[in-house]
């Protein structure tokens, strides 16, 4: 079985553009902010939970980057100021990974230039009915995917 050449075109340009945008909104962060894009993402996934606090497990699912490395991510959040672990109160075996004050500060002063660079690198290679055409591209994948 193979894919066909459209397929498998679509396939590769994906793979690869999604890996050099990455690490251009990456070097971005981390040259405007200190700030990685897996820190931004973090940030990201605690400002939208209800009341800006997830278990570890909920955070490493919600994350767009890969999981591994969680507990140095957090670490990093917690020694930057960004976040704080707490025991669950409802269940004293889980942590809870809580956005800061300063972690919040640090998103919004961020979110600008992550903004910016997604407007540059990705919105303005595309038309609005190419964007609608991914968007439901991507839907249907995660759909498919269960997310």
């Amino acid at each position: 079985m193979s894919l066909s050449r459209e397929h498998d075109a679509a396939w590769r340009g994906f793979l690869r553009s999604s890996a050099l945008l990455l690490r251009v909104l990456d070097a971005e962060l981390r040259a405007a902010h200190g700030m990685s894009h897996r820190t931004y993402d973090a940030l990201v996934q605690l400002s939208e939970a209800p009341e800006r606090r997830l278990h570890m497990k909920d955070l490493a699912d919600a994350l767009v980057h890969s999981p591994s490395g969680l507990t140095r991510l957090v670490d990093g959040l917690e020694q930057a100021g960004y976040a704080r672990r707490e025991v669950d109160p409802a269940n004293r075996r889980a942590t809870l990974v809580v956005l800061t004050p300063a972690g919040l500060a640090a998103l919004e002063a961020a979110w600008p230039t992550h903004v910016r660079g997604v407007e540059r690198h990705f919105a303005d290679q595309m038309t609005g009915e190419q964007a609608r055409v991914l968007a439901e591209v991507f839907g249907a994948i995660r759909l498919s995917l269960g997310d």
